[in-house]
């Protein structure tokens, strides 16, 4: 029973793409029906012309769509004078033929009409179907990797021979950061995200009195927004949080004098100015975390080594041409990544 219900409602939702091929479909059922009633002729006579028709403009539709069944329907009337009218030709015998015909394209377009409101609604309750099944997929995907992140961090942040409560403090913020970037994902219905909105939320704990203290510097205004695709995303904030939380604790935004800029570009260049081997019409996103006026570098503890050097090395590894690099210099931290925005 199921494998017939599935039949039909393939039947139903399904149809010849060109409209020549549903036309076709009309025409060659409109010809069987022809034939077959005239086949009949001996036995049935030639009363009742249209009785085998109405089915004849319901399969049509079925099979072809509302263009099939139009086209058997048009077929069917038109031709029948010519096929069907009695040999004598009364004139009672015409007028019925024609009133026949009226009635059969009077009940040819309520059944097209019926039948197209069902294909429409059957493929919406299809259409919906797959969205669901799709949706959870996506769901089980989703969760998936973000138990994986949040394992990773956990391995990561609770250190065999460490600080309990700082490990557990550290783990708490990554956490909070990941649900922050999910936060903006959902509003977005997990759909790319800006660059720029993605920045503001994984930075907004972070931010000093000073408005100078942090800034963001993107393109001009009158370029489009950089678009990020979610998985990128969440890498990208987990990596700004990291920076953030260093720049709080141990660089330019713990001095009452430093500054971090945050500025991206998009391009068709490597971080380190060569051309990069990629598909035409891929665009490049080139970001740069740089932090002056804090303490020097020199003097910061080994654990900006540990986790968080390769979290900023590898988060965004998966994305396409992806590359990073964390360098100290004598003024400040300089984080640099990129990767390619449309693939790889």
């Amino acid at each position: 029973m199921a494998q017939v219900t599935d039949f039909l409602v393939r039947r139903i939702t399904g149809q010849p793409r060109h409209p020549l091929a549903r036309v076709g479909v009309g025409v060659g059922l409109a010809g069987l029906v022809i034939a077959a009633r005239l086949a009949l002729v001996p036995s049935m006579g030639q009363g009742m012309p249209f009785v085998a028709f109405i089915p004849a403009v319901l399969l049509a539709t079925l099979l072809g769509g509302g263009l099939s069944g139009v086209t058997a329907a048009l077929i069917l009337a038109f031709a029948s004078p010519f096929v069907l009218l009695p040999d004598d030709q009364q004139a009672g015998a015409l007028r019925r033929l024609l009133l026949g015909e009226a009635l059969f394209l009077g009940s040819s377009g309520f059944v097209i009409w019926i039948v197209a409101t069902l294909r429409a609604t059957v493929a919406r309750e299809v259409a919906a179907r797959e969205t669901e099944r799709l949706l959870r997929l996506e769901l089980h995907h989703r969760v998936k990797n973000t138990l994986a992140v949040v394992q990773a961090l956990a391995d990561q942040s609770f250190r065999e021979g460490g600080d309990p409560d700082a490990d557990r403090q550290a783990f708490s913020a990554r956490l909070s950061a990941l649900a922050g970037v999910h936060d903006v994902l959902v509003d977005r219905a997990w759909r790319s995200v800006t660059l720029e909105s993605l920045a503001e939320r994984a930075l907004a704990p972070f931010r000093p009195p000073r408005p100078d203290a942090l800034v963001l510097s993107g393109p001009p205004v009158f370029i489009p927004p950089v678009s990020i695709p979610p998985e990128a995303a969440v890498a990208l904030a987990l990596c700004l949080h990291e920076l953030a939380t260093n720049a709080a604790k141990h660089g330019a935004l713990s001095s009452d004098h430093g500054q971090v800029r945050l500025s991206w570009r998009v391009d068709d260049k490597a971080i380190d100015g060569k051309p990069i081997d990629r598909k035409a019409g891929a665009r490049r996103l080139s970001l740069e975390w740089r932090e002056t006026g804090g303490p020097a570098p020199a003097s910061e503890p080994g654990r900006r080594r540990g986790f968080g050097a390769r979290l900023l090395a590898r988060a965004l590894a998966a994305q396409p041409g992806a590359q990073a690099a964390l360098e100290f210099l004598p003024d400040g931290a300089r984080w640099t990544a990129a990767f390619d925005l449309d693939g790889a």
